[in-house]
């Protein structure tokens, strides 16, 4: 072989490996949400100055390197594991003011590094029992079609746990 074939050879690969750096970076880049779901959360003090209980909190944080803007907070619940893979929710909740007090804060450009607080009030007449671990909640942005969720776990049991409570 000539030269000029190990510096093709040589050049071929070079150009190889930069195609796929730059295939790992397009991938790699743009917002990357990350959603945190917390069923049962208390308010104490604030605007009113009555407690709530109840209160399900959504955090999303964007650890990537774009913005993008959050369109509104949803609740989903899938009967299957079929059904969640599908996207085919059961049933749909939106909550198009997701605050416990104040003006809209939705639409929302979540930058890169930065979070955002949702809440939801309970609806004991819409749903029964969001801890029975049949629920999704989580965020919908314009980045993409399908939502970030995150599941809300089933209420584990505490009976008994504060027995020993009362002698102290």
């Amino acid at each position: 072989m000539e030269a000029a074939s190990w510096i093709a050879i040589y050049a071929a690969i070079v150009a190889t490996g930069a195609f796929a750096l730059e295939v790992r970076r397009w991938f790699e880049s743009g917002p990357k949400i990350y959603v945190n779901a917390s069923p049962g959360m208390i308010i104490l003090g604030g605007e009113n100055s009555d407690d709530e209980s109840g209160i399900l909190l959504v955090t999303a944080y964007n650890r990537g390197d774009r913005n993008t803007t959050i369109t509104h907070m949803i609740v989903f619940r899938y009967d299957n594991i079929v059904s969640r893979i599908k996207c085919k929710p059961v049933e749909n909740f939106i909550i198009p003011h997701p605050q416990v007090s104040g003006p809209p804060i939705i639409p929302y450009e979540l930058k890169a590094g930065a979070q955002w607080l949702g809440a939801a009030r309970p609806r004991p007449d819409l749903i029964k029992d969001i801890e029975n671990g049949e629920y999704w909640a989580g965020v919908q942005t314009t980045n993409r079609a399908r939502p970030y969720l995150k599941h809300i776990p089933k209420r584990k049991s505490i009976d008994g746990a504060l027995k020993g409570a009362k002698n102290i």
